[in-house]
């Protein structure tokens, strides 16, 4: 892959690479602006003092709209991914299929795989390191709205920051690439990499609750001080012959308290979560795990461009 291929390509996508490269550039500027004014004037300071937290220099103007933005900012973290991956990755061979150019393109190029890998390398790898550059500010606006939480052994703002939204991106460009190339067509490629998107979030979100419920750690309610730092799970009774239960289970396996218990009964609430200390262990695992996918999207794409007739 040449550098003139790459200029290519980006030609051929322009408005799309303009779009997805600008709004993160524009975000963080904004951003950088925001922490800049908010570190400037102190008031991160609001954040962890309680007696000046009350005070008017917390409720300036300044303060209350910086803030603001702040929280909005955060707030649109989550679709960046979403609405990129699919406006960057959706036409890379959707575009070329639907108005013919990529039947000249075929018959003139040494290699079907080698036209492929000009046009999807340097667009997922655009929709990657966008994606991240908004994870990376996510990280930023976080630490400036929550200045005491150590984000290195926290869970909050879990995969709304840091190395997941990028993967998340680079997936949402792969599906959108894969359908891309087996519809031909921009519109249903959008309509239904959106759907498949969700559906794959999804389910990923549930096998990845179902792992994390068997690693989780069971702290009573009583004593548990549930925060950010911490990743709620479950909430689970435990009763007098130490037996774990589900809410659901209950009635089924101990109908004698169907209809109540009181404090002498020996139940107990308790609450099954993941220690914040274990933030970074299971980002890299979700970001391995969407990443293989993201890579088997490619690779059905490659084989749709393959096994693809002209027309």
């Amino acid at each position: 892959m040449t550098l003139r291929s790459t200029l290519l390509t980006f030609k051929i996508q322009r408005f799309e690479t303009t779009v997805v490269v600008g709004a993160a550039i524009l975000s963080v500027l904004v951003s950088a602006v925001v922490i800049a004014v908010f570190t400037a004037g102190g008031y991160a300071r609001c954040a962890t003092d309680e007696v000046l937290s009350s005070s008017s220099f917390c409720h300036t103007l300044i303060a209350d709209y910086v803030e603001r933005v702040a929280r909005w900012s955060a707030m649109i973290v989550p679709v960046f991914p979403v609405i990129a991956g699919l406006l960057i990755g959706g036409p890379i061979v959707a575009r070329e299929l639907e108005s013919g150019t990529a039947r000249l393109a075929w018959s003139l190029a040494p290699s079907r795989i080698r036209w492929f890998a000009q046009r999807a390398i340097p667009i997922l790898l655009v929709a990657f390191l966008a994606g991240l550059a908004i994870g990376l500010t996510a990280d930023a606006l976080t630490h400036m709205l929550q200045p005491a939480t150590d984000l290195d052994a926290s869970f909050a703002g879990f995969r709304n920051r840091g190395l997941l939204v990028g993967v998340e991106a680079l997936l949402v460009a792969s599906i959108a690439l894969a359908l891309g190339a087996i519809l031909g067509r921009i519109v249903p490629t959008i309509v239904f990499s959106l759907i498949l998107v969700f559906a794959i979030g999804t389910t990923v979100d549930k096998l990845e609750r179902g792992v994390l419920t068997n690693e989780a750690v069971l702290g009573d309610s009583s004593g548990f001080s549930f925060n950010d730092d911490n990743l709620y799970i479950d909430s689970r009774l435990r009763m007098p012959d130490g037996a774990i239960v589900m809410w659901e289970e209950l009635n089924a396996l101990y109908p004698q308290y169907s209809n109540g218990w009181d404090e002498t009964s020996g139940i107990s609430d308790i609450t099954l979560y993941i220690p914040g200390s274990r933030y970074h262990d299971v980002e890299r695992r979700e970001a391995l795990a969407i990443g293989g996918i993201a890579v088997l999207f490619v690779g059905i794409a490659t084989v749709a461009v393959l096994r693809r007739r002209p027309r």
